[in-house]
């Protein structure tokens, strides 16, 4: 008797462990931009005022990169100007601008430059004003450079030591977060002016960088059924379901509907992204489209406003009415007046940028023999 109720309990033991093993939820971790890696020559729009063109050193044209900044060090600073803790840090590094600008061995030589990860110029202009910014900002309304340094929370700083022959600069150092001690960044970035480049990316290399993770809130398994589910809702028998991995890691899900004798092949992309602020929820959302590339549904899995709250119905309805219909391929710029969720900028402007500009998803679903 002891001995079968013990055989019992090693089963149900086993069981939970393996059972468990199936539906294990991974983080998954971004790296950033860490020291000694290159700065990304990424294209950035033209500077419009004439002074600060020149505090940067910049040449008339319609855009720029940060390797075309004459100084010895910039301070590149990823902005959202709807995350709190960057606004906090602008009277920060507003005296940070003070201490280099009044200092005869640091003026001209370190130039301090920010970058507002989806925010547009009417955003960026008003931003400034607010918080009476010394220094450039300029706008990434497409995530471009923030994508290509790893897509940070922000506010995140790095330090980069210039190239004179207008190379690439190497980073030197990074800080993800709020940054108060504007003195030691100060002394940081004097130090940084004579450090030789060479060494700056031997020892860069050995060195970790920063990392963020991106929680799940579905295992796979839930996932998987939740686009089933979502599949099912198109009115037909739903065949050949299967997660497909395209040439550039993203995954896609697909299926056969089949109704009245007809088959039309379906798609659902699963995002997980990580908002531009450190205070905010990551965002998770499933979005399907067809063979065309229009999208056809949208379904939240993860959003939240201000104060961390979920989206209502209210809120899903609006954006659904943003982004159904129209198709994946389109460049489609995100305008806060039109398209935000109210209180939810931040997450609105992502879900946007996460659904479009996909022309080459498309192009991968057909190298698959997808489409």
């Amino acid at each position: 008797m002891y001995k079968r109720a013990f055989l019992v309990v090693v089963t149900l033991f086993l069981f939970l462990i393996f059972e468990g093993s199936t539906v294990e939820v991974h983080a998954r971790e971004l790296k950033l931009i860490k020291p000694g890696d290159l700065f990304p020559k990424t294209s950035l729009k033209m500077v419009a005022d004439p002074l600060e063109r020149k505090y940067l050193g910049l040449k008339d044209g319609e855009s720029f990169t940060v390797s075309d900044i004459r100084a010895d060090v910039v301070l590149v600073e990823i902005i959202s100007v709807y995350c709190p803790g960057c606004q906090r840090q602008m009277r920060t590094y507003n005296k940070l601008f003070n201490l280099i600008e009044n200092d005869p061995k640091t003026k001209g030589r370190i130039k301090m430059i920010g970058i507002a990860a989806g925010n547009n110029d009417k955003e960026v202009e008003e931003f400034r004003e607010k918080y009476q910014v010394r220094f450039p900002i300029i706008p990434d309304p497409h995530f471009v450079t923030h994508k290509a340094i790893g897509g940070s929370r922000t506010p995140f700083s790095i330090y980069v030591r210039q190239y004179p022959s207008g190379q690439a600069g190497v980073v030197v150092s990074t800080h993800l977060g709020l940054e108060r001690k504007y003195k030691k960044v100060f002394s940081e970035l004097s130090t940084m002016m004579t450090m030789d480049l060479a060494s700056i990316g031997k020892e860069g290399r050995q060195r970790k960088g920063e990392t963020i993770e991106v929680k799940p809130v579905l295992t796979d398994r839930e996932l998987e059924a939740k686009v089933k589910a979502i599949f099912a809702t198109f009115n037909g028998k739903v065949t050949q379901f299967q997660k497909v991995t395209l040439r550039s890691s993203q995954e896609v899900y697909t299926a056969l509907l089949e109704r009245e004798g007809r088959e039309r092949r379906l798609f659902a992309k699963a995002i997980s992204r990580p908002p531009t602020c450190d205070l905010c929820h990551d965002i998770h959302f499933i979005y399907v489209f067809d063979s065309a590339g229009e999208v056809l549904r949208f379904e939240p899995i993860q959003l939240t406003k201000y104060g961390n709250k979920p989206w209502d119905d209210k809120d899903i309805a609006k954006m659904r009415g943003r982004i159904i219909g129209r198709y994946i391929f389109d460049s489609y710029g995100f305008d806060p007046e039109v398209d935000a969720v109210s209180s939810a900028t931040i997450t609105s402007s992502i879900v946007i940028d996460a659904v479009f500009r996909e022309e080459n998803l498309l192009q991968e679903l057909r190298e698959k023999g997808l489409i």
